[in-house]
């Protein structure tokens, strides 16, 4: 479920609906309706019935359910075949499996491996 040994910090369980601004340190799964800004540097699970209306800027981001807005995420995006997204994405890495929906802009940055230079990416976003 969770990278980098991060434990469940909380959650939105159905027919739960926040409004506002959500933080956290650990995972964070959404089952319920989130509308507003999602932050952390962890793991942000979306599930299959769970919706997120906002931005989203946390490292990883598995979609199962809804999201309108935009998702940056400064590891990963993981849509999966049960996601609808309406979204503009940001990430250096988005795995997306066969059935998931996406409509929207997306923004991949090269990665430079370690040591390395990250000449493409800057190539990238000069044009």
């Amino acid at each position: 479920m969770t990278k980098n040994s991060d434990t469940l910090n909380g959650f939105v369980d159905s027919g739960c609906r926040i409004k506002g601004e959500v933080t956290f340190e650990n995972a964070f799964r959404v089952d319920g309706h989130v509308e507003g800004t999602i932050h952390s540097s962890s793991e942000l699970i979306i599930g299959g019935k769970g919706v997120v209306e906002g931005e989203i800027h946390v490292a990883r981001c598995l979609i199962g359910g809804s999201v309108r807005g935009s998702v940056d995420a400064s590891e990963s995006v993981t849509l999966h075949a049960s996601a609808k997204v309406w979204a503009d994405i940001h990430s250096p890495v988005i795995v997306m499996e066969e059935g998931a929906f996406l409509e929207g802009r997306v923004a991949m940055e090269a990665v430079p491996p370690e040591g390395g230079s990250n000449k493409a990416a800057a190539h990238i976003k000069k044009t």
